[in-house]
This record gives structure tokens, C-alpha cells and sequence, in this order.
């Protein structure tokens, strides 16, 4: 029975992009520098939709990846493997589907944990990871995508060092980071770091944003030392089970170019800066995609030049590029969101 399910969903997923955007030929010479799966719950059905966003030619796409309202249409991170120009999108069906970076057409779809909505790539060991709020497990990126490892550590954020050698998984729901060696899986330390929204890497450490207390961790990972910074993003009445009310709340970390500062996007409207040399706050950048009402910002991607970021306005229905020294919008993509922006490095 399991089995016939995976293989309905995996051809429910092949009617791709009938009635929906294909880029141009000039386009598909070069693949986009933005991707993002459209918004979804943590669990059930999602959209299926995926959105790309080409900074040369200023405009976006997006392919259906999955039918609407099915599990195998909700996605939450996206990952990217440069040797195959491949975007991997994981979703809460328990299947995996690969994308050509360039084409916008799944090549392929191999089974995955149940429920996992993150991956990541470490082109180190040629493996993908992918995360449910359970599990971690890691798949080979070549041949029949064979299972390497299964851990017992969940979330909904992971970060990978740039070497390679470890992985650092975290949850809204979590009281510690979990450190996991790589490529063994194996689980080597825990740090006291608790509610870990989202995860970025930054000059040998690792940020951490807690969407519901405002506070940004940040991890030296050689010494294993913490830094905590309050912040004004917090709601004192927020909710998990209903983040959409929120006033306030940390959502996706990006960094700049140099690394030497770390945004946050936050629900109140603003982009948040922090210093990745001196471990400080650097105050806000506010955000106004309306003026009748406040804006929430979900997912956010420095865009190259460092200049710029890719930011989805969630309330709206909206993504907008940003001037990341005044907040300045220079312009708005109608019905184009994602709650976590992957870059494609050039």
C-alpha cells in the first residue's frame, strides 16, 4: 500500500507546468539566482508551486513542481547542488523531487523521510540531507539517490559547515542545537541554544533566530561560546498555532556577501541587522509595501552586490526587492512568495 502511494504521488508530480509561467529561451541560458517553494503549513497540503527569480533579466517564474492541496505540494527549504545544477525540493508527502536549475523541469523523484520539508546539499560527499521535525537523513546525489545515514534529531533549520564536516540542526520546539558529524551521522554535541527558527553561517559562527522571544543566538563554533542579543522583534502575545497574528517574530536569516552582517527578516515590518565581526544589534530597516497596513516579512536573500535583498512580504501576497540601506522599494512581484529564499551562488 505504501509503495502505491509513493507511486501515484510520484506521477500526480509529473504534470509540471501546464498553465504556468516557462521561461524564455535566454533565460534558461542561465539559471536563476533565487528559488523558493511557495508558502505551506508544517504539515498537509501545499500549493506545489515553485518560484524563481532571475536577477539579469529582473523578473521571476514559477513551475508546479506538484499537484495543489496534496501533501507532495508542500515544501519548505529547497536546496542546490552546483555539480549537477540541480534544486532539490523536499516535501511533506516523503518524496523528493529534483529540478534542473536552468530547464525548470523535474528530472527526477526518489523517496525520502516522511514529512521532511528542508534540505540542504554537501557537495563534499556528494549528499543531499533532508529534515522533518523527527528526523535527519542524508540521500546520495548520484545514482538511485541511496539512503547514507538516519538520525533520531529533528527540526525545521539546519546549517551546514563550509567544510563539510558537520551539520547543526535546530527547531521552533527545541531546547538545544544539535551538532551531527558528517558523514556519519552521528550525533556529537548539543549546545544551549533553544528555539531555533532558522539557521545561517557566518565567519566561523552560527546565528540563530527564536521567532518567539526576539533573541538572536550566536554560536562561535570553535570555542562553543554563546552570545545572546535581545532584540525589539517580539510579540508578547505570539502564538505558534497562529504565526500569521503575529506582530512581531523573527523568519529567514541571510548574510552578506563579506559575511560581516547577518539580516533577519521579521514579522513587524522590519529587516534586522546584525554585526557578524562584533556580535552586535545594528538596528532595523523598516519595510512599507503598504501604506494602510503594517508589512510581515517571511523569507529574505541578499541578492548579489550585497546591496539589494529578496523579500517576501507575507501579508501582502508579495515579494519586493529592497535597498538594504533605507528600505527603499524598488520593485513588487504580485502573487510571488516563498518563507525561505535559497540563493544560487554564481
Amino acid at each position: 500500500m505504501k509503495s502505491s502511494l509513493l507511486v501515484s504521488l510520484l506521477l500526480a508530480s509529473s504534470i509540471l507546468m501546464v498553465g504556468f509561467t516557462h521561461p524564455t529561451a535566454k533565460e534558461t541560458a542561465a539559471r536563476p539566482e533565487v528559488v523558493g517553494a511557495f508558502p505551506a503549513p508544517p504539515t498537509g497540503a501545499g500549493p506545489g508551486l515553485l518560484a524563481a527569480f532571475y536577477v539579469n533579466q529582473n523578473e521571476p517564474h514559477v513551475t508546479r513542481f506538484a499537484p495543489s492541496s496534496s501533501p507532495a505540494g508542500n515544501s519548505f527549504y529547497v536546496a542546490y547542488d552546483a555539480a549537477q545544477q540541480a534544486i532539490y525540493i523536499p516535501t511533506a508527502a516523503g518524496v523528493t523531487d529534483i529540478m534542473g536549475a536552468s530547464s525548470n523541469k523535474l528530472t527526477a523523484h526518489f523517496p525520502t523521510i516522511p514529512g521532511g520539508r528542508v534540505a540542504e546539499v554537501v557537495p563534499q560527499y556528494k549528499l543531499v540531507l533532508v529534515l522533518s521535525g523527527k528526523e535527519l537523513a542524508a540521500y546520495s546525489t548520484t545514482g538511485a539517490h541511496k539512503m547514507l545515514f538516519h538520525a533520531s534529531v529533528g527540526g525545521n533549520a539546519l546549517v551546514v559547515s563550509p567544510g563539510g564536516k558537520s551539520v547543526y540542526v535546530g527547531g521552533n520546539m527545541d531546547s538545544s542545537l544539535a551538532e551531527v558529524q558528517l558523514p556519519t551521522g552521528t550525533v556529537i554535541h548539543r549546545y544551549p541554544i533553544q528555539q531555533s527558527g532558522d539557521l545561517i553561517w557566518a565567519r566561523d559562527q552560527i546565528f540563530s533566530a527564536d521567532i518567539k522571544t526576539g533573541v538572536m543566538s550566536i554560536l562561535e563554533v570553535k570555542t562553543g561560546r554563546v552570545v545572546n542579543i535581545a532584540t525589539p522583534e517580539v510579540d508578547p502575545a505570539f502564538n505558534y498555532a497562529n504565526i500569521p497574528a503575529a506582530t512581531a517574530g523573527f523568519m529567514q536569516l541571510a548574510v552578506s556577501p563579506n559575511q560581516a552582517v547577518v539580516y533577519a527578516a521579521g514579522f513587524s515590518g522590519h529587516i534586522l541587522k546584525f554585526s557578524a565581526i562584533h556580535d552586535t544589534y545594528l538596528g532595523e530597516i523598516a519595510v512599507k509595501s503598504s501604506a494602510s497596513q503594517p508589512s510581515k516579512l517571511s523569507g529574505i536573500a541578499v541578492l548579489p552586490g550585497g546591496k539589494q535583498a529578496f523579500v517576501t512580504v507575507e501579508n501582502q501576497k508579495e515579494s519586493v526587492i529592497v535597498n538594504l540601506m533605507n528600505g527603499t522599494i524598488s520593485k513588487t512581484f504580485s502573487q510571488l512568495m516563498s518563507n525561505r529564499w535559497t540563493v544560487l551562488p554564481s
